[in-house]
């Protein structure tokens, strides 16, 4: 019976030493499983750190973008601006454009106008020279062809006098027509400096 005993207690303390050695290694590995949590967690607060430092970062960049965005609408509006300031001078240079080709034709017809007063003035020296010679030839005729003569001699004469003021008011405006184109080209010519567009 003791021996019974004997032997139960010694299988007993077989079985409590195999137990131990089972809790002694599920203890290491307890152990093993904590330093390998501890080592995850270590690295979380890393990614963490870097995830915030991202955030950051990507706020800051976010600013800056606002703020170039906020440039470029402000050179849209004052390219905008420019715009319309060259369609206005676009405009008026076309307007000066029409008044220039106006005053040329202008000028064109007072130039034809001279032409023409010029070669009535010819016609009428050569029919005052004509003229000339008849008085000359009927110095000696009757009387009443004397005062044919003179009354001829006369109309002629205001005849010519109305011609030669024509032609002075003729000139005079054809000297005023070209200071006034003189003085749209430079007008025109300033603008385009202005603007750049030489």
């Amino acid at each position: 019976m003791e021996e019974q005993i004997l032997d139960a207690l010694s299988e007993i303390k077989g079985i409590l030493q195999e137990h131990s050695k089972i809790l002694n290694q599920h203890t290491e590995t307890l152990q093993e499983h904590s330093e390998i949590l501890n080592q995850h967690t270590e690295t979380l607060q890393e990614h963490s750190e870097i995830l915030n430092q991202h955030t950051e970062t990507l706020q800051e960049h976010s600013e800056i973008l606002n703020q170039h965005t906020e440039t470029l609408q402000e050179h849209s509006e004052i390219l905008n601006q420019h715009t319309e300031t060259l369609q206005e001078h676009s405009k008026i240079l076309n307007q000066h454009t029409e008044t220039l080709q106006e005053h040329s034709e202008f000028l064109n017809e007072h130039s034809q106008l001279l032409t023409d007063h010029s070669q009535q003035l010819n016609e009428h020296s050569q029919q005052f020279k004509e003229h000339g010679w008849v008085l000359s030839a009927l110095r000696t005729g009757q009387d009443e062809t004397k005062a044919e003569l003179h009354s001829m001699r006369v109309e002629n004469a205001r005849e010519f006098g109305e011609i030669k003021e024509l032609f002075k008011n003729v000139e005079v405006t054809f000297d005023v027509l070209k200071d006034e184109l003189w003085s749209n080209k430079k007008d025109i010519y300033r603008m385009k400096h202005t603007m750049g567009m030489k």
